[in-house]
């Protein structure tokens, strides 16, 4: 490759490196600024990154990081690493709590099951490791989009928010105005989201760059999942979560979202 070639690339990955939790979206002139670049090369790197999908363009002209990278990210986890690291913490939350436990991550607008822990009771949630549904219908899911990339959620209002259950949340407002709370709580909980007489409660699992990677979550019959249990329930699912993330190498205990939506 050309020398060119090269300071092409490393300009490149430098203008998307200075995106962050803090300043989600950055203008062309800013970018130019911090870094030092004039304002057409950014222009034209940012312009080639958003045909590729690494960077999207904002209403008001500026740029925040795309659904091609949060794509890559999800390569990086490796699923037999997280099964391995989870099972444990899962397991504890199973036989405290006697309820089925999952880890999803997203696929797309789904969320998709990747590690179960049944629950031994014979009343219980039946899932299977690899079933995707809805990601606005379950706690997971929606952990999910309120702590990963803010693209994932218009991705979702995109493919339509179609009732599954009794009280799945129809409209964007509605989703946006969930997703909010959750964020500002930490955790989810989704009753009769997604089946009739089912709850759930999902907490965010984050790697060792503070990036929301999967998401864990209980699921029960709603007799035994009932309003005055959910905050004890919550508790011990928000520490499974935490357990996970800390040997994922995760060091903070305040996880940052990725932005409001």
């Amino acid at each position: 490759m050309a020398v060119d070639q090269l300071s092409t690339v490393s300009k490149a990955l430098q203008v998307l490196e200075a995106f962050s939790y803090e300043r989600p979206v950055l203008g062309v002139s800013e970018l130019a600024r911090q870094l030092g670049m004039g304002k057409s090369s950014v222009h034209r790197i940012l312009s080639t990154l958003a045909e590729q999908g690494f960077v999207v363009k904002t209403v008001d002209d500026r740029y925040r990081l795309g659904l091609k990278l949060h794509a890559l990210g999800q390569l990086v986890v490796n699923p037999l690493e997280l099964r391995t690291v989870a099972r444990g913490p899962m397991e504890r939350l199973r036989n405290e709590c006697g309820e089925t436990v999952h880890v999803a991550v997203l696929e797309g607008s789904d969320a998709m099951y990747v590690h179960r822990i049944e629950s031994q009771a014979t009343l219980r949630t039946f899932s299977r490791v690899g079933r995707r549904v809805p990601a606005h219908t379950t706690s997971s899911g929606k952990v999910l989009l309120a702590f990963g990339d803010p693209a994932q959620i218009d991705v979702v209002v995109a493919a339509g928010l179609p009732r599954i259950g009794p009280r799945s949340i129809t409209t964007e407002r509605g989703l946006r105005d969930a997703l909010r709370t959750i964020r500002s709580d930490g955790y989810a909980v989704s009753v009769e989201e997604n089946e009739r007489g089912v709850v759930s409660i999902g907490a965010p699992i984050f790697g060792h760059d503070g990036a929301c990677i999967a998401a864990v979550s209980m699921a029960g019959p709603a007799l035994r999942m009932s309003t005055d249990q959910i905050p004890r329930l919550v508790q011990r699912v928000r520490r499974c979560a935490l357990e996970v993330s800390q040997g994922m190498g995760f060091l903070d205990r305040v996880p940052r979202p990725a932005s409001n939506a």
